[in-house]
């Protein structure tokens, strides 16, 4: 835990001297791109904004000259309930140091949008892929330890109804509203790892905050619409339903600060 420590400390204050090294961001026409990371543990999230920051100034150098700021922070509302009694698990604590807290939850992205300077609407194609971690313990199963990937594609909306101001070098406010669909690809778990335990479903996301010319600053959520375990998945050990009676609630809570690409 001692070696754990020391690495994490070692890589947090040699990664943030990446914060003072002058960055770019890519613009080609009316095109964005941007590149994000993210995780539920406070330290593995702010340790996971370096790489993608890295990435996408490297991109950026390459291609145009114009600054780049961007970041973000997250975290996840997950609850589980089974036949109405809340399940006892552990997802990782958010200012905790043990594999299991800064590994808990973690999430990276990709954004390609078309974005006009001046129009008030723009639109965007995403990617992500997530890993999810935890511990719960089911009445037929007692406990068990999941772990979950899955990729998430999706496209978008932002919308700028005051765009006038930003023409002037003012703020205007900022609404921007996405769908994503969460395929799961490779699962461990209970009942052999089957991934038929576990429902594919759609994500909602939904946000609003304030931008100029050059920066945004947009605070929102992510609401998964379907539950996380098939209540009518039987495995092949005679056991009947086992999550019949179980029901999963997932919000994710953000905050983003990004450049404008123009």
């Amino acid at each position: 835990m001692r070696i754990l420590l020391k690495k994490v400390i070692t890589i947090f204050f040699s990664l943030a001297g990446l914060l003072f090294v002058p960055s770019k961001s890519y613009a080609e026409s009316n095109f964005n791109f941007i590149m994000y990371g993210g995780a539920n543990n406070f330290w593995s999230n702010t340790l996971f904004q370096f790489p993608a920051s890295l990435i996408s100034n490297i991109t950026t150098m390459l291609i145009s000259d114009e600054p780049y700021l961007g970041g973000s922070y997250r975290y996840e509302i997950f609850t589980i309930k089974e036949a109405g009694n809340k399940v006892p698990m552990y997802r990782g604590r958010f200012f905790g140091f043990r594999a299991k807290d800064l590994f808990s939850d973690i999430q990276y992205g990709l954004k390609l949008g078309w974005s006009p300077e001046y129009f008030p609407i723009s639109m965007y194609a995403s990617c992500a892929y997530q890993f999810r971690r935890f511990e719960a313990e089911f009445t037929a199963t007692g406990h068990q330890k999941y772990k979950l990937n899955s990729i998430r594609p999706g496209v978008g909306l932002r919308i700028t109804p005051l765009i006038h101001r930003v023409e002037d070098d003012s703020w205007s406010p900022l609404v921007e509203a996405g769908i994503s669909y969460n395929y799961y690809f490779n699962v461990k778990g209970a009942y052999d790892n089957n991934k038929d335990q576990f429902n594919n479903g759609l994500i909602s996301t939904f946000a609003i905050g304030v931008r100029d010319a050059n920066v945004s600053l947009t605070g929102g959520v992510e609401i998964e619409h379907k539950n996380l375990f098939n209540r009518n998945f039987s495995p092949d050990n005679g056991l009947t339903f086992p999550y019949a009676e179980v029901k999963t609630k997932s919000i994710t809570i953000f905050v983003s600060f990004t450049h404008e690409f123009h």
